[in-house]
């Protein structure tokens, strides 16, 4: 029964760093942190970019978290690190590989899948516009602007 609860937190954690990380990119990213976010905004032929710095913050919290579980041996602090963990391989892949064709360049690939597709048509309206759809991982109707799609029928 324990596993249950510890599992259910990475759970909620991993699901909770896509808001934590909406609030963080509306109004830290495109405000008091904009110098670090700005190089995401604009093609780069580097693999690095300053925007990296905010997955790397995450991922020290994620080790210190596991160090405090290796050192009380308390499961919780593992159970939150390994949702952030988590959360943070899947906003490199999806974010990073698939909607802005980093690494090992995945969009063209993944424009065949609709629920790619619309995340990734999303995520080009926040790039466009400069506002709105804060998110990463997540398409929110009601909260994300999603593009019409053009009809095909005659």
């Amino acid at each position: 029964m324990d596993f249950l609860i510890y599992l259910a937190i990475a759970l909620i954690t991993f699901v909770g760093m896509e808001f934590v990380a909406r609030l963080m990119h509306k109004y830290l990213m495109h405000g008091l942190l904009w110098s670090i976010h700005k190089d995401h905004h604009y093609p780069t032929s580097s693999s690095f970019q300053k925007n990296d710095l905010f997955g790397l913050l995450f991922a020290g919290i994620s080790v210190y978290l596991m160090l405090l579980w290796i050192t009380s041996g308390n499961l919780i602090p593992l159970s939150v690190a390994l949702g952030m963990t988590g959360y943070g391989i899947a906003y490199f892949t999806i974010h990073d590989m698939v909607i802005h064709n980093r690494h090992l360049r995945l969009r063209k690939k993944a424009m065949s899948n609709p629920v790619l597709r619309t995340l990734i048509e999303v995520h080009d309206v926040h790039h466009r516009e400069g506002k709105g759809n804060w998110g990463f991982l997540l398409v929110i109707p009601g909260i994300d602007k999603i593009p019409r799609k053009e009809s095909t029928t005659h």
